[in-house]
């Protein structure tokens, strides 16, 4: 295992943050795989399941039982660890601009203008990791996302390992690798799969799939685009060894299957959920503040209709129920029980396509 310490400049002169990254074999012939947890620095199941795999990976190492490449990143941003007001840890959001830890990741695209219609992935990851380096790094988040994005541009495949509010476990995916995509859900048990050509936003995962997108269009050519998508491990308070042990078993033998690993394979299990489109997915609102009393659990299959809960006005105690009008797979729901008006509380998958433009949440 080699660590490599990468120095991440502090808001103020005199102040810097030290980000890690942990390196396992070397290039043999096998995949060269890349996780990261953390990148909302208060999502910590994933930071749990990550530094146990370390642990594990450092042991296969000593065994020579690794055949391609591993970089894991088990807390991916350390500036949002350090978000403390008042007792409360806040980091999904920059603190000074309020910008979202997981988007606005770059388009490299114009880097096809190194390349032709020869281009190989060899040759598609040196340009865009070109195209990266030659990118003004002016605040703290433009050089996490700097430092963050290159390792995984070197990749074959990707992994962003994050958690819902109140969730199952879940994936997002790009349609292009719904095969793949459907293996690890088998693996990890995920309850719901959510596939897309693209979720707007340029969240992590989703732009490494983009940039390569963009290069076939302009170039005009078909190329292997790296497999990238993220891990919703439940939900925040999901914290706990017995998961943590069940996930990183499903892992082994993903890494195995795919070649990383030099064990057994075993052939991906039966994913609990058939993969649904993310534009099918159904929101559900608030449509007014009030008190969220949920009556229904994530994991249950909706019909169209069907109560999710009811929200309560606590001085006059009128109930407005909360409805599946589409109905689907109930796959995850807001913790915090008091809803301003707008607010998104539950997230149903359904079969449907009938949302466009920007599919993620904030």
């Amino acid at each position: 295992m080699h660590i490599q310490k990468h120095t991440l400049p502090g808001v103020m002169p005199g102040t810097h943050h030290l980000l890690h990254s942990y390196h396992f074999g070397e290039e043999r012939g096998g995949p060269h795989v890349y996780l990261q947890a953390g990148l909302h620095a208060d999502e910590l199941p994933g930071i749990v399941l990550l530094h146990r795999l370390c642990r594990r990976l450092e042991s296969l190492e000593s065994e020579g039982r690794i055949r391609g490449q591993l970089t894991v990143v088990p807390m991916a941003n350390p500036q949002g660890m350090t978000q403390h007001l008042q007792g409360q840890h806040s980091g999904r959001f920059d603190g000074i601009s309020s910008e979202n830890f997981n988007r606005h990741y770059p388009d490299l695209s114009a880097a096809a203008s190194q390349l032709d219609e020869t281009a190989d992935g060899a040759k598609v990851r040196q340009a865009l990791r070109r195209a990266l380096a030659a990118r003004p790094v002016v605040s703290t988040v433009d050089a996490l996302r700097h430092t963050l994005f290159d390792m995984a541009l070197q990749a074959d495949m990707v992994l962003d390992v994050h958690c819902d509010s109140e969730a199952v476990l879940h994936l997002y995916g790009n349609n292009r690798h719904q095969a793949a995509v459907g293996e690890l859900a088998g693996f990890l048990q995920a309850g719901a799969t959510l596939l897309c050509d693209e979720a707007g936003g340029m969240s992590f995962d989703d732009a490494v799939v983009q940039n390569w997108r963009r290069l076939e269009r302009e170039l005009g050519i078909t190329l292997d685009i790296p497999l990238s998508l993220t891990v919703e491990l439940r939900g925040v308070a999901d914290i706990e060894d017995r998961l943590a042990a069940r996930d990183e078993g499903g892992l082994l033998a993903w890494l195995n299957w795919i070649g990383v690993l030099d064990g057994e394979k075993i052939a991906p299990p039966q994913a609990p959920q058939a993969a649904t489109p993310l534009a099918g997915v159904e929101t559900i609102v608030a449509p007014h503040g009030g008190v969220v009393v949920y009556q229904a659990e994530p994991g249950q299959t909706m019909v169209a209709g069907s109560r999710i809960g009811y929200l309560l006005n606590p001085l006059d105690g009128r109930q407005t129920p909360l409805l599946s009008q589409r109905g689907g797979y109930f796959y995850a729901r807001v913790a915090n029980r008091l809803a301003t008006a707008g607010a998104e509380l539950a997230f149903v998958a359904g079969t449907g396509v009938w949302r466009k433009g920007n599919l993620l949440s904030a």
